[in-house]
């Protein structure tokens, strides 16, 4: 359920700018829109490389007019986060605290100020000011009163919050910069960091921890690392351990009481200059994470400094690490750096849950609220921004290994059941991938919900369809009579029937008892069966390419008609006038009342299954195995927006309202898209 970046994407780049230049000259029915999807596509690809700030520039220069749900789609994965405050003029922030009471953020930055907003809503409560050059660092006392700070002026401050007045200030035990300051357990020590060049004595740079008393500010105690600066300093939540690390890629730890070394991390390599820039530990003092220049999360026990796990590049971050971050209950780690990308990992067992995206350039800071649903961030762009974690622009979860072969979807789009080979037949929420019902250990091919939501009908590779009722999570019936698998099913839920296809034969069942009504038999195997939306035409496709239409009163045969190649899936508009088949590599549509072909939509790599209409039937979506979705406008029978970065098949696409698009792979993935 991974991306991966895009290859040969820089190259498609250029040529999309030069088709936008030529495209200028081109005399066209509709020359404006033409641009408009260019500049789609290279929004895109843009934002495919993660240059999101060029990707933004060529969105924002569309025409309005042209502006639909492939535009909003980009604006929002572009964009992911709910709120940005902007620094004026070229400034920008550089860290970014939460006081332990959640009402208080302190952000720090480039023109020698830390802001405090209130909080929720950010509304800037004040300033202050003591430090003459930029802030690089800031730390909350453990009640929340107290605020200290380090800077460029090799000055430590420690603040008052209640009054906004500064408490002392250290300009006197440090010769550069602060790289980071930290409240010790209990809030009796400041640990710094920092480190300074002393020229007659080789190697000349020196990196070091100071302990300064929280009360005055006076220094305890300086431990000195290696030739290095000094990057990061965390203390054990029991006190007892202070854990550093440097620009060497070397992390130490010390006990406080004795003074003595613990352990040593080293991964210094003369050969390659590596750092680590970021370190935390989670609350209960059992993992620490380390970010690096080499562009991996390094999780450690603290005891010991073992590994007990590494975040790889081909799994995150593409560049260096600047912040590490757990949640307060510790099941979530975040991460960002100079890649401009914030990736949110579980906890438990390092899988990524989700990447955000908004920052254009460097993100220095962050944190999250104490409930876990909000993470702060500051980046060198000049902005802090607020990210809701629990309402994400794009959700990833799995639910099975093989499958879900059809995606079933409630009436109103909130859930959704998933057949698959798993022995397993659930259903979903699908905004939070929570399992609503299930239904016990069942495979299946396909699925269909009742108009009133209250049956699910499922069918398997067994042959038999089976009926459960939602509410008590059980089988009301087991319909048997096919010979062979069943592929297709479809619910007429004014008379309360089952139709179901599998070996060479339509079977039509009633609403009580186990036999079926009508058997339709064919000379071809039937793949898919669907109906209209007022439930008067049946329409079966069949491996072959054919396709047949029945009126659902007598069973009569009204059409048959022939695509081009086999049929992988279909789907019909809401107002029953259009069906749309994935034959092949190409998209056809065919008029339901002329039962003639109106469009072929070519454009996808190879064949594919996913297949949708939106609700209001202008856009059609569809999914393959090429690794992309596409959105096609139906009004203007063209492609919109092709979306890449996939490693996995599409195998089932949705749009489910005008700010919704499901996806999911043929192994168990799911991504649910929420914008405005």
């Amino acid at each position: 359920m991974k991306k991966t970046t895009v290859s040969m994407l820089a190259a498609l780049v250029v040529l999309l700018i030069v088709s936008i230049q030529n495209s200028k000259a081109q005399t066209q029915s509709d020359e404006s829109y033409q641009l408009y999807l260019t500049q789609i596509a290279a929004s895109e690809a843009y934002l495919q490389l993660n240059l999101i700030s060029t990707a933004q520039n060529y969105l924002e220069s569309t025409n309005e007019k042209h502006r639909d749900i492939e535009w909003r789609f980009l604006k929002a994965a572009l964009d992911q986060s709910q709120n940005a405050i902007a620094k004026q003029s070229s400034n920008y922030y550089t860290d970014v605290k939460i006081s332990s009471d959640g009402k208080t953020v302190a952000a720090a930055s480039s023109d020698s100020l830390i802001t405090l907003f209130s909080y929720p809503g950010l509304k800037k409560a004040g300033e202050l000011k003591s430090h003459n050059s930029p802030v690089s660092t800031l730390d909350f006392s453990g009640n929340g009163k107290l605020l200290v700070s380090g800077g460029r002026d090799h000055a430590v401050v420690m603040w008052n919050i209640e009054t906004g007045k500064m408490v002392w200030k250290n300009d006197t035990s440090f010769l550069q910069g602060i790289y980071q300051v930290r409240f010790s357990p209990g809030d009796s020590l400041v640990g710094v960091v920092s480190w300074e060049r002393i020229p007659n004595r080789p190697p000349g740079i020196f990196g070091f921890a100071k302990l300064l008393d929280a009360k005055a500010g006076k220094e305890l105690l300086r431990v000195e690392l290696d030739n290095h600066p000094a990057a990061g300093i965390v203390f054990t939540p029991d006190g007892k351990n202070m854990i550093l690390s440097s620009w060497g890629e070397i992390a130490y730890s010390y006990n406080l009481t004795t003074g003595g070394l613990n352990w040593k991390f080293d991964l210094s390599d003369p050969q390659e200059y590596n750092a680590f820039h970021s370190i935390d530990i989670n609350p209960v003092g059992d993992v620490l994470t380390l970010g690096s220049t080499d562009h991996r999360v390094y999780l450690l026990n603290p005891e010991s400094g073992e590994i007990l796990h590494k975040i790889e590049p081909w799994q995150g971050h593409k560049k260096t690490i600047k912040a590490v971050k757990f949640s307060a209950d510790g099941q979530l780690l975040a991460t960002a750096g100079e890649d401009q990308t914030i990736f949110i990992w579980n906890a438990t067992d390092w899988s990524k849950l989700n990447n955000l995206k908004g920052h254009i350039n460097t993100v220095n800071g962050l944190v999250w609220t104490g409930d876990g649903n909000i993470i702060l961030s500051a980046s060198l762009d000049g902005t802090l921004r607020e990210w809701d974690v629990k309402q994400p622009f794009e959700l990833n979860y799995e639910i099975c290994d093989f499958g879900p072969w059809q995606t079933p979807f409630s009436r109103d789009g909130k859930y959704f059941a998933a057949p698959s080979s798993d022995k397993k037949m659930m259903v979903y929420e699908v905004s939070t991938g929570d399992t609503l019902v299930n239904l016990g250990e069942q495979s299946g091919l396909c699925g269909v919900f009742s108009d009133d939501e209250k049956t699910l009908v499922t069918s398997s590779f067994d042959g038999i369809v089976r009926e459960w009722d939602l509410k008590r999570g059980t089988e009301i019936r087991a319909l048997k009579g096919h010979s062979a698998r069943v592929d297709g099913i479809s619910y007429l839920s004014k008379s309360h029937k089952i139709i179901s296809v599998g070996d060479t034969t339509l079977r039509v069942w009633n609403s009580s008892g186990n036999s079926e009504e009508k058997i339709l038999p064919f000379a071809d195997s039937p793949f898919r069966a669907t109906v209209t939306s007022d439930e008067s035409k049946a329409i079966v496709a069949f491996n072959s390419g054919m396709v047949k239409v029945f009126e659902t009163v007598n069973w009569t045969e009204l059409a048959t008609f022939q695509c081009e190649t086999s049929v992988q899936e279909m789907d019909v508009s809401t107002d029953g006038k259009t069906m749309a088949f994935f034959s092949g590599k190409n998209i056809e549509l065919w008029n339901l009342e002329t039962f003639s072909r109106s469009e072929i939509l070519a454009g996808h790599e190879k064949s594919g299954y996913g297949i949708g209409f939106s609700p209001d039937g202008k856009y059609l979506i569809t999914g393959s195995n090429d690794q992309t979705f596409k959105l096609w406008n139906l009004e203007k029978m063209t492609c919109t927006l092709t979306f890449h970065g996939y490693e996995d098949t599409i195998y089932n696409c949705k749009i489910l309202s005008e700010n919704e698009i499901f996806l999911s792979s043929s192994q168990g993935g799911i991504w649910y898209y929420r914008f405005e």
